[in-house]
């Protein structure tokens, strides 16, 4: 009896242990089918919050370069991928003109501040005894040039004198025969007539000595008849007056004479333009050794300064110029396309060289919708997959979100900017990539 109660109570246990364990099961099985179903639920609605956008990897800095003014390509100082510093010449259009009033612009810029230096600069005593020499050989030129004018002058003179001495002599040839010499020579006749008469008649009283020929008034007689001749030949002389032969030799003496007159003359203006050069010469030296002794004035600074000014907003007018037919990097960079050749003909605002800074890259959406774009705010999480790697996921997250619309093919997006944590070095610049924005 004992034994069947026992019996019984161990299979009253039994079956409540195997229906507690039954019901535990049951509800065990229920239990988890609800959290797996609430999961998938919150799961689906996770889903269901996710931004979905594709976009592309760029340069946080990045820009489009071109000339800004027409011309032809004439250098191409980079290549494709190559890295260049700030302000480096990438691009040259033809400008050797351009470069070359650049080059002049730089010389009068120098020259205007070496201008300016040497009147700031107070004088040494090496220049000063370079201008005190320079007077001296101004004032040695002033002496020898007043020296040449005078021997010039005494020059003049005696061509003047000798113009004077053939004109005198000239007009005595020209005078004769004077009355005196008329007087003279019929006195001279009269003389050798009564002469002759006297021998003739010496002569008469001896005639017929068989020895005429040798007594003396024979010899007397021919003597008195040559005296007679001779003073008709010198009366004959005289009336005859001078020659042609003679009045031109007296006329070309005069010629002569004046025209050394003439060419002592024609040396006047050049000695006396020397003589004006010397003195101009001595002014200028004096002054430039007073100047030197006195140093520059207030005003000639002032002066000096502006043309220093001056010759700068020149030189930097040509540069300006210049740099319209160059290209050059605004901030350092990697060169990503070289979009022209050398010898092609650009105009203003054409896109010759694409320059970013691949150093540091985010991430440019090109397709999030304007009902995604309100859910989306500068600092939400973001994961980031490649096309280029698509078994890694990026974290990210936004940092910046664009105010203003971009239409692409009929569609109205919005770009975000989301910055990528521990880029992979193998990504490059315009990679595709697929951002999930978690708002």
């Amino acid at each position: 009896m004992r034994r069947m109660v026992w019996g019984i109570v161990i299979a009253s246990v039994l079956g409540a242990a195997g229906w507690w364990g039954y019901t535990y099961f049951v509800q065990t099985q229920a239990t988890e089918e609800a959290e797996r179903a609430a999961e998938a639920a919150l799961q689906e609605e996770e889903q269901a919050q996710i931004i979905w956008a594709s976009g592309k990897l760029t340069p946080v800095l990045w820009a489009s370069l071109g000339p800004a003014a027409a011309g032809v390509v004439q250098t191409l100082h980079v290549t494709s991928g190559a890295w260049v510093e700030a302000g480096a010449l990438l691009m040259e259009l033809e400008n050797g003109v351009l470069a070359g009033q650049v080059a002049m612009a730089e010389a009068a810029v120098q020259e205007a501040e070496a201008a300016l230096a040497r009147l700031a600069a107070a004088a040494s005593e090496a220049d000063v005894a370079a201008a005190e020499a320079a007077v001296a050989a101004a004032k040695a030129q002033v002496a020898v040039a007043g020296a040449a004018l005078l021997e010039l002058d005494s020059s003049v003179a005696a061509a003047r004198a000798q113009v004077a001495q053939a004109q005198a002599q000239y007009a005595e040839i020209a005078s004769h025969p004077t009355e005196q010499e008329r007087v003279a020579a019929r006195a001279a006749i009269a003389q050798a007539e009564a002469g002759l008469k006297n021998a003739q008649a010496g002569y008469n009283l001896v005639r017929d000595d068989p020895e005429i020929g040798a007594l003396p008034q024979s010899l007397a007689l021919a003597q008195a008849t040559a005296n007679l001749e001779a003073a008709n030949a010198q009366q004959a002389a005289v009336l005859q007056g001078p020659t042609q032969p003679q009045l031109a030799v007296a006329a070309r003496a005069i010629d002569t004479a004046k025209a050394g007159v003439s060419t002592a003359e024609s040396r006047a203006p050049g000695a006396e333009a020397n003589i004006r050069a010397a003195l101009a010469q001595l002014s200028s030296a004096q002054a430039s050794l007073d100047k030197l002794l006195a140093g520059a004035s207030q005003e000639e600074l002032a002066m000096a300064e502006a043309r220093v000014a001056s010759a700068q907003a020149a030189l930097d007018s040509a540069e300006a110029q210049l740099r319209l037919t160059q290209v050059r990097a605004p901030f350092a960079g990697q060169v990503g396309t070289i979009q022209v050749h050398v010898g092609e003909a650009l105009v203003p605002g054409t896109s010759a060289i694409l320059l970013g800074d691949t150093r540091r890259m985010h991430v440019e959406t090109t397709d999030l919708r304007e009902t995604d774009v309100i859910h989306v705010q500068v600092g939400l999480a973001v994961e980031v997959t490649f096309d280029a790697l698509p078994d890694r996921v990026f974290a990210g997250r936004v940092t910046e979100v664009a105010p203003v619309s971009s239409a692409v093919q009929g569609s109205t997006n919005y770009t975000v900017y989301v910055d990528v944590e521990q880029l992979d070095p193998v990504l490059r610049w315009g990679m595709t990539a697929f951002v999930n924005i978690q708002p």
